[in-house]
């Protein structure tokens, strides 16, 4: 009998975990992270008990956590075996990284299971200010995938760089990963199905973002901000 009630308590349980999932990442992509309460998530997921969402996921992070997971470890494993063919080519190309960092998250455009909402809810994210990438922040998530396929294309990157723009202040790499996100994020709110042109123009735009010179001007300001 009690084993009985335990596979009985399981399936509603697993239910309620995913309807608050669906509804959160469906409310954060409609009107922002921050904005949406957890009451609204609990009710538009069906749950009366409105103590559910803490018995999942804590808090609010916790649960932007499970939404943002999923989605991303597929995201890397499509990076990863698009770097492991960069690599296997052994010659460096500039646009080839540039189609690694966004045909990964283009694929989220066409996925029914909440791709879209996904992309919104990342560039979100991606947009907060640089000193809210704390360690455990669900910005730093975006950054340092579970499979750390973003981490491993920004090492790839840096040999085709100019030397100014790795690192502070300039943060070229950083800029471009929010450039994509931004760009998917407005496509996903748009309801065209065909990706073919927008895919090829964002990553020659984003091979531009990486390859664009650091001019005279701004390097005179480095200089000029150097101790």
């Amino acid at each position: 009998m009690t084993s009985g009630r335990v596979r009985g308590d399981a399936g509603p349980r697993t239910d309620a975990r995913a309807a608050l999932i669906g509804a959160a990442g469906r409310l954060f992509a409609e009107r922002g992270v921050e904005v949406v309460s957890l009451r609204e998530i609990t009710r538009a997921a069906g749950q009366r008990n409105t103590t559910a969402l803490q018995y999942h996921f804590t808090d609010r992070d916790g649960l932007l956590r499970e939404v943002l997971t999923p989605h991303l470890r597929e995201i890397g494993q499509r990076r990863h075996a698009l770097l492991d063919q960069y690599e296997l080519a052994g010659r460096p190309d500039l646009r080839e990284l540039a189609a690694a960092l966004v045909l990964p998250l283009v694929a989220k455009l066409s996925d029914p299971d909440g791709g879209r909402a996904y992309l919104q809810i990342a560039a979100e994210l991606l947009g907060r200010p640089t000193r809210a990438l704390t360690d455990d922040s669900p910005s730093t998530l975006v950054l340092r995938d579970p499979g750390r396929s973003l981490l491993r294309w920004a090492d790839l990157v840096v040999p085709l760089l100019p030397p100014e723009a790795v690192g502070p202040p300039l943060h070229r790499r950083m800029a471009a990963i929010r450039f994509a996100h931004l760009e998917l994020s407005r496509r996903a709110r748009d309801p065209r199905t065909d990706h073919t042109l927008f895919t090829h123009y964002l990553v020659d735009l984003l091979t531009a973002v990486l390859d664009a010179p650091v001019s005279e001007q701004t390097r005179r300001v480095l200089l000029e901000r150097e101790p």
